[in-house]
């Protein structure tokens, strides 16, 4: 039986990076990325074409990543059906693991918990420092552009009330999260964005090799595929808006200076993290 691997996070918090890790480092794996974004369920349209066809067999609908929206419909209306399909197509090719990634408001709460409590499966939360998280979310709506992109430039003004609305929707999610899947016994880690991914390649990848110790065994690879590229290159994240000193002072006023540097809470089996 294939075991799902499933990347719990919030945007801009290095999933991409953490995918591509996963696609070269583990073996016998299907990676693929967030098969619940509304737009299109992202790593479909990397298979082979013999995968996409076992794929229709199995579901009994039309794969074709072409029409990624209409795809993307059917995984969000019955996910469950869906991961069971692929969990098949995998069987079928002798994979030992379906990993993918889900991010807030993709899925509701009682679909992910579905998810959760139904198949054989592992949850990685990745987190990452709220405010610098926050803007670069900004930034990359902005621009429209989620990848690849240099956004250093880029200076938008954000409000204190944008922020703390993102910031505390992304730790409700969280806290929901981690509490339903220990609930369910599974196997929960954390993975942080500032200790663990943002580093260069090699370092990363043995991060997420420590942290995945016991789940799966990642073995290394050429970490030149893995392009050395940030998005944004200003450390400080009051540096890279328009309005930095304001939102410094406005933090500081409100004693949340250190909460908007801090990371989400993650609850595990030996408290919250």
């Amino acid at each position: 039986m294939v075991h799902h691997l499933i990347l719990l996070s919030s945007g801009r918090s290095g999933t991409h990076l953490h995918q591509t890790m996963m696609r070269n480092g583990l073996e016998k794996a299907v990676v693929l990325g967030e098969l619940f974004n509304p737009s299109s369920p992202f790593g479909l349209e990397a298979q082979t074409p013999d995968f996409i066809a076992m794929l229709e067999e199995e579901s009994g609908i039309e794969v074709d990543p072409g029409k990624a929206r209409a795809l993307a419909n059917f995984f969000r209306d019955d996910p469950v059906f869906m991961l069971s399909a692929l969990a098949r197509v995998c069987d079928r090719l002798g994979q030992d693991y379906l990993c993918y990634s889900i991010l807030p408001k993709q899925l509701a709460g009682r679909s992910i918990e579905d998810i959760l409590f139904r198949f054989d499966c592992s949850c990685t939360f990745l987190t990452r420092p709220r405010f610098a998280r926050y803007v670069s979310l900004v930034k990359a709506r902005q621009l429209g552009a989620w990848k690849w992109v240099d956004t250093t430039s880029l200076k938008p003004e954000i409000t204190m009330e944008g922020f703390l609305e993102d910031a505390r929707a992304t730790d409700d999610w969280f806290q929901f999260l981690s509490e339903r899947a220990l609930t369910a016994g599974l196997d929960v880690r954390h993975l942080s964005y500032g200790a663990d991914l943002n580093q260069p390649a090699r370092t990363a990848f043995y991060s997420l090799q420590r942290k995945y110790e016991g789940i799966c065994e990642l073995s290394a690879f050429d970490f030149s595929l893995i392009p050395d590229f940030k998005q944004e290159r200003e450390a400080d994240p009051f540096r890279s808006i328009g309005n930095g000193e304001h939102m410094r002072d406005a933090l500081h006023q409100a004693s949340l200076l250190d909460y908007a540097f801090a990371e989400p809470a993650v609850f595990s089996a030996d408290g919250y993290v």
